[in-house]
């Protein structure tokens, strides 16, 4: 990435942040660091290439798309430029800060507040009982194993045979270790050297 590209990035993500109003997604972090995993949004870049990557691995007639970690709401924005409606989508996201700006960023978006490591849970209570894809911006490199393991679990319980994860990570590796889960297939997609830092793209599905 030259100069210019860098300046270029370096301004579409002030933009994008300053667009979800005075810093929620900074102050999330702030609140919470393992929670957020890095003080900036993904770049617009980013987002596109992970919501192109989640409705090409959706099932089809398989419910929402479920986005974990939704944070200001840069993928949901993605998903809706790419003709996902909002009502097609369900933003699981734990700062209550962070669900108030996507709720007035996206009118009718099913916000959900609430812990995604504890996935079962959070969308028992809110009666969402499938998904046809789940996109994950949950910092899986710094989360337990044991609680990794268990949010895919989860995922994978709601969706039907096919089902994907989409899952995102700045490390080079798996950010789910599929040794952990011998069931699961983790399928580089890509890598995105467009964003601070340069992100790496993963699908996870379920061997045959």
């Amino acid at each position: 990435m030259n100069f210019g590209e860098r300046q270029t990035l370096v301004s579409t993500l002030l933009r994008d942040v300053r667009q979800t109003g005075p810093l929620p997604f900074l102050r999330g972090w702030l609140r919470d660091p393992m929670g957020v995993g890095l003080p900036f949004p993904s770049s617009p870049w980013t987002a596109r290439r992970l919501a192109r990557a989640a409705l090409d691995a959706a099932t089809p007639g398989g419910g929402p798309v479920l986005e974990l970690g939704a944070g200001t709401g840069a993928v949901t924005q993605a998903l809706v430029d790419l003709g996902c409606p909002v009502p097609h989508i369900v933003a699981v996201e734990q700062d209550l800060e962070l669900c108030r700006s996507l709720e007035q960023r996206f009118p009718g978006l099913q916000v959900l507040q609430g812990d995604a490591l504890a996935l079962s849970r959070t969308l028992a209570r809110e009666e969402v009982a499938s998904a046809r894809v789940v996109i994950s911006g949950l910092p899986m490199r710094a989360i337990p194993s044991a609680a990794a393991t268990r949010c895919y679990a989860d995922a994978f319980a709601v969706m039907p045979a096919g089902g994907s994860i989409i899952q995102y990570t700045y490390g080079l590796r798996p950010p789910v270790d599929p040794r952990v889960m011998p069931a699961l297939e983790a399928t580089f997609v890509g890598r995105e050297w467009r964003n601070f830092p340069p992100m790496g793209i993963w699908r996870y599905s379920r061997g045959q």
